[in-house]
């Protein structure tokens, strides 16, 4: 018996090994094709799982075994630094990721939520592969899938599925193989035959093995249609109704024409531990042409300025504080870039310790240098005094502000084409007429297009015609758009009133992730993160941040610092009431306010108790559908765990009526096993069936007994005790 059990044992593990490489090439590209880091851990987990389902451990352990690596792992990962106890960060993240899956805020899921989906994806997909493998013993459908996955990412990703595709096919046959035979052994009653798994398995090695160095070695014809991609893409832009406009959103160097729809794009881009939420800024534009944006000067011609890493950083943007103490930042970046973001008030860089830093004096744009050549930082951090401003500087500034010398200056930043059409002069005009100073005439333009009901939109945004200016269409035509048709509306506006501003481009905050300690955030910074925005100049206060974009804020700081006027505020005494006796309460009128003491109280309760609900509807709802949801599923699997509620229930029951209770108790118990009784079935059939598929003759007993029941006959205690036994073993058998 032992010689017969040794390959089947073999062919098991075999089995179990094939099925786990062909789960584990779907998460080998994902390092590559994704941002998803530390596969290893999800790897680790298909192995666990696909050990447990081997050993075949009992379900309670096995899922224990399961949850506690599930944990473990997004402790290590995720909650290891935070100041909070571990278990109640996880406990709170979770739930407000709950709040946001049912919000369909899907973007704004943290990465540990997205994590646990997926850690659950796999114990789904390793549950369904051990089905596959143990029951339907075929895997063809999750084989093609497999094939179909991996042909995919070769041909629309950068990922080279060449040895892939290999394994794939290779393994995948001998999969095949294996279950083809085991799948014959029980449809034919193959079982004590001499059919063995060597008789099988070798000619089917040798097939496979020798196809494939045919194959390999063969001559390759040449792909009649060597790359799809460029005829797909060119498909899908002759018909998704908008045209080869569509860009993808995220930073880019080339703003010279403006407009047209845009598609998201959420490849991180970096994260960044913050002191508090701000813009992160990277390069300002000064020449409008009426479609878009441009410098000055061109790169190659450039004058700019270098500074090393730890030196203060020669860009003026705002008055520095030199009494406050500057914040640290740690950015961990995703997709290089040869230049660095920055946040307002920045004094200084750490991270480039072998190279210089250089700061363009046209756009305000620092890239990285490292021996003359722009080089790429994964890792950087940023020192700065956030800036606060002065109301009462801001209001103070005019055109007097400015002298002679600052003309050029003036110029350059008040530059507007000679075909803007004059009708965005006179709305300049009109928008600002009840204004007194520069800083109220700037708000006020700021203000008006969510006053004015303007709309913000990435898709239905056309691209202006030939001749066309780019802010007259947005203001007077379409009133949609993203942050490039408000903020260069803003700056366009703003610049025809002889008032000094530029565009800036760089990135909004970005998506919470974590709390690090009592200090520090992670914020997850991605391509759809990129944002314009106008900075407008005020002599004494520097450049100033003002946010037009409908559904955004912006994170500039006014201090408030005009003194409040002093006013002499007479005090009014209100007049002595005059003393009334108490009167003696009887006791009826004890009874009476005991009464109405009472009534307020029970009215007080329910008010509290109908304001609770009102403010945390959301949350009762989630813990009902949570009880609805966990109850359905006991009430699903009740076959399993009901008997061992039956068993002591009628274990000391000893009236006339337990045994038949309990017999059609068992009834009902086999009949959710999947051993329904077919109409006009007859008892003794039945228990027959039962007993053939058990292979026992347990039900036949117990039915003989119930049917003599029916016709009179008293059971002793005696019987009863005996017929439990029979009556507990098979309804036990009903559990597994």
């Amino acid at each position: 018996m032992n010689n017969g059990a040794q390959p089947m044992k073999f062919q098991r593990v075999l089995l179990y090994g094939l099925a786990f490489i062909l789960l584990w090439e779907w998460l080998r590209p994902l390092n590559e094709v994704t941002d998803t880091g530390n596969i290893g851990y999800f790897v680790a987990f298909i192995f666990l799982s696909m050990v447990l389902y081997y050993f075949n451990l009992n379900k309670v352990l096995s899922f224990s075994i399961k949850t506690i690596f599930i944990l473990f792992s997004l402790y290590h990962l995720y909650s290891k630094d935070t100041f909070l106890h571990p278990a109640e960060a996880m406990i709170r993240e979770l739930w407000d990721n709950i709040g946001l899956t049912i919000g369909r805020e899907w973007s704004m899921l943290s990465d540990m939520y997205r994590s646990l989906l997926f850690f659950i994806l796999l114990w789904l997909m390793t549950y369904l592969i051990h089905y596959w493998l143990s029951v339907r013993k075929s895997m063809l459908l999750f084989y093609i899938m497999t094939i179909i996955y991996i042909s995919l990412l070769d041909t629309f990703t950068s990922f080279d599925a060449k040895g892939a595709i290999i394994r794939v096919i290779i393994l995948g046959f001998l999969l095949l193989g294996m279950l083809a035979l085991l799948r014959l052994k029980d449809q034919e009653s193959l079982r004590g035959s001499r059919l063995g798994a060597g008789s099988w398995m070798i000619p089917l090695v040798i097939m496979i093995g020798a196809s494939s160095v045919l194959a390999f070695a063969g001559p390759k014809i040449d792909p009649v249609w060597p790359d799809p991609v460029p005829y797909l893409k060119a498909f899908a832009d002759d018909n998704d109704g908008v045209g080869s406009g569509v860009s993808k959103l995220g930073y880019g160097t080339d703003d010279s024409r403006l407009g047209g729809p845009f598609r998201g794009d959420p490849k991180t881009v970096f994260d960044a531990d913050v002191v508090r939420e701000h813009y992160w800024r990277i390069e300002s534009k000064d020449i409008y042409t009426g479609q878009g944006w441009e410098r000055t000067g061109t790169e190659e011609s450039e004058e700019s300025v270098t500074f090393a890493s730890g030196e203060e950083v020669p860009l003026y943007l705002t008055e520095p504080d030199p009494e406050r103490e500057p914040d640290s930042e740690v950015l961990k970046v995703r997709e290089p870039y040869s230049h660095v973001v920055y946040p307002y008030g920045v004094s200084s860089f750490q991270g480039n310790e072998e190279g210089t830093f250089s700061i363009s004096e046209d756009t305000t744009k620092i890239t990285t240098l490292r021996d003359q050549e722009k080089v790429k930082l994964e890792e950087y951090s940023v020192h700065y005094r956030n800036p606060v401003y002065s109301l009462k500087g801001l209001e103070s500034v005019s055109e007097d502000s400015f002298s002679e010398e600052t003309q050029p200056f003036l110029e350059k930043y008040t530059q507007l084409p000679e075909e803007l059409p004059e009708r965005v002069r006179e709305l300049a005009e009109t928008i600002t007429a009840d204004e007194e100073n520069w800083y109220q005439k700037v708000r006020a333009i700021e203000g008006y297009f969510s006053e004015e009901g303007f709309v913000y939109e990435q898709t239905e945004v056309p691209v202006p015609e030939e001749g066309q200016d780019y802010v007259d269409q947005f203001l007077f035509e379409t009133q949609m758009g993203y942050c490039d048709n408000y903020s260069t509306s803003m700056v366009v506006l703003v610049r025809s009133l002889g008032i000094p501003a530029r565009w800036v481009k760089g990135y909004t905050e970005g998506e919470y992730q974590r709390t690090i300690d009592t200090q520090y955030k992670t914020y997850k910074v991605t391509n759809n993160n990129a944002h314009s925005w106008v900075e407008v100049y005020f002599p004494g206060e520097g450049w100033v941040q003002f946010e037009p974009t409908v559904g955004f804020t912006g994170s500039t700081i006014v201090n408030y610092d005009y003194e409040l006027p002093e006013t002499d505020e007479t005090a009014v005494v209100p007049a002595p009431e005059p003393e009334t006796p108490e009167k003696d309460m009887t006791p009826e009128d004890e009874e009476a306010s005991g009464s109405n003491s009472s009534s307020f109280s029970l009215a007080g309760l329910w008010e509290d108790t109908v304001n609770n609900v009102k403010d945390h509807w959301e949350k009762i709802l989630l813990v009902i559908l949570a009880i609805t949801i966990i109850g359905y599923g006991v009430f699903l699997v009740r076959r399993r765990w009901l008997p061992y509620l039956l068993i002591p229930y009628y274990k000391f029951k000893k009236d006339e009526d337990t045994f038949p209770k309990a017999y059609l108790a068992l009834l009902d118990q086999l009949k959710r096993y999947g051993l329904k009784m077919d109409e006009g079935q007859t008892l003794r059939t039945y228990s027959q069936y039962v007993d053939s598929f058990f292979g026992s003759r347990e039900m036949t007993s117990l039915t003989d007994k119930y049917e003599r029941t029916l016709y009179g006959q008293k059971l002793t205690e005696h019987d009863w005790n005996q017929l439990r036994e029979l009556w507990e073993n098979l309804i036990k058998r009903t559990t597994g």
